[in-house]
């Protein structure tokens, strides 16, 4: 009995214990070293399943392996010496009783020292999990989070880190996307030229931070003026760059001092080489000439412009399909002679075909035409507002879609002798 009592004493304490309190200290050692790895730049954290760690400190395994060491062993134990004290002689009792007084201190005191390693082994890991959910909150995501160990915890710092590296991303994508919006904006005209006898007016509001919608007025050198509005299908970074592709073709066109319809045909065919199937661009181009205030224009498959003379509103409508699609496409000019108060009314399908507030019912030609004969006479600064303001109330929603504007009024000037000069 007595040698049996100190085989289970000698058994638990070198098979159970000391291996325990091993694992421990191999674990807390880990985590040091992963530390110190971490912070030189050398380890990501990452490890084979089959780690000790993965198997001695999960979550669903560590519970039963603290109650394993520090309370079914002991009491599995104890009732052996219990035992074997009822086998043994009164002397030989009185060791083994002694020999489990002198066990159950050893188990106890093992045990309060492996739940402290394992517990400031987990406090180490679960602050830098809180340190980096702080980081996190506070909108800081160039700090990742050291993986110190592998199982659960380490899947969960691992998966925060994935998150800061993904919004991280974002916030570059955001810099690069306003960068982009500063770039497009910078291609849209400064200001209106100064035209003798007209006022001339742009707006535009992109749905996202950049858009496929373009204006511009270019003066010639012989004061004529080229009005363009264009719309490039789909939203955001293509139809920007293939915006960004037509102003620059235009430019190079009104330098030339192309006629529009000769214009209008070489941008259709350079669109046919360089679009991608199914992509298009709609435009409308008209040249004002000042002195004898006709104007000239041609519609590439854009929405019918509107052109308010007194009470009349006239549809400017499309002459030709939208360039980019079909190759050879005829477009034919049409010209108007603007008379004093005229007021051309250029704009993209972001206006009509804003949703109301049920999305069933689009804004529509009708109602536009409604609201340009009721506020026609409104200071051209003032137009895109109060037109936003209409759409706003009939439900649009800003991500619909692009929405540009390009307005050009003839004016009245009094002459000195009392007639109207134009």
């Amino acid at each position: 009995p007595v040698f049996a009592a100190l085989t289970l004493d000698g058994c638990f304490v070198g098979g159970v214990l000391l291996v325990a309190l091993a694992l421990a200290g191999s674990m807390a050692f880990t985590i040091r070293m992963r530390r110190k790895l971490f912070e030189n730049g050398l380890f990501a954290g990452h490890l084979d399943d089959s780690s000790v760690e993965h198997y001695t400190i999960s979550i669903a395994r560590r519970p039963w392996v603290i109650f394993l060491v520090s309370g079914f062993l002991p009491l599995l134990i104890l009732v052996g010496y219990i035992a074997l004290s009822f086998m043994a002689s009164e002397s030989e009792a009185a060791f083994i009783v002694a020999q489990a007084v002198s066990f159950l201190c050893e188990s106890v005191l093992g045990s309060v020292v492996l739940i402290w390693h394992i517990s400031h082994v987990l406090s180490k890991v679960t602050r830098e999990i809180s340190d980096g959910l702080q980081h996190l909150a506070a909108g800081d995501f160039s700090r990742p989070v050291p993986v110190l160990m592998d199982g659960d915890l380490g899947e969960l710092a691992r998966g925060l880190n994935t998150a800061m590296s993904g919004l991280q991303e974002r916030d570059s994508l955001k810099h690069s996307l306003a960068i982009a919006a500063e770039i497009q904006t910078g291609l849209l005209p400064e200001r209106a030229p100064e035209v003798h006898g007209y006022e001339l007016f742009g707006f535009q509001q992109t749905c996202y931070a950049v858009g496929g919608d373009y204006y511009d007025y270019i003066t010639l050198e012989d004061g004529r003026v080229w009005l363009v509005v264009a719309d490039v299908s789909g939203k955001g970074y293509a139809a920007a760059l293939t915006m960004a592709n037509l102003q620059a073709m235009i430019k190079g066109l009104a330098k030339v001092n192309w006629p529009i319809e000769q214009a209008v045909q070489y941008l259709n065919e350079a669109l046919c080489d360089s679009l991608t199937a199914g992509r298009f661009v709609t435009l409308f181009m008209a040249k004002l000439q000042p002195e004898s205030h006709q104007l000239i224009w041609i519609s590439a498959g854009h929405v019918p412009q509107l052109l308010r003379s007194g009470e009349t509103i006239r549809s400017l409508a499309a002459s030709g399909p939208p360039l980019g699609l079909v190759r050879d496409a005829v477009y034919q000019c049409e010209s108007v002679t603007l008379q004093p108060d005229d007021l051309l009314f250029a704009f993209t399908d972001g206006v009509t075909e804003s949703s109301s507030h049920a999305g069933v019912e689009r804004f529509g030609e009708a109602r536009l035409r409604t609201w340009l004969a009721a506020h026609g006479d409104m200071p051209l600064q003032q137009l895109p507002h109060a037109l936003i303001e209409a759409l706003n109330d009939f439900g649009r929603d800003t991500h619909d879609d692009d929405l540009t504007l390009l307005c050009v009024r003839r004016q009245c000037v009094e002459s000195q002798g009392g007639d109207d000069e134009i």
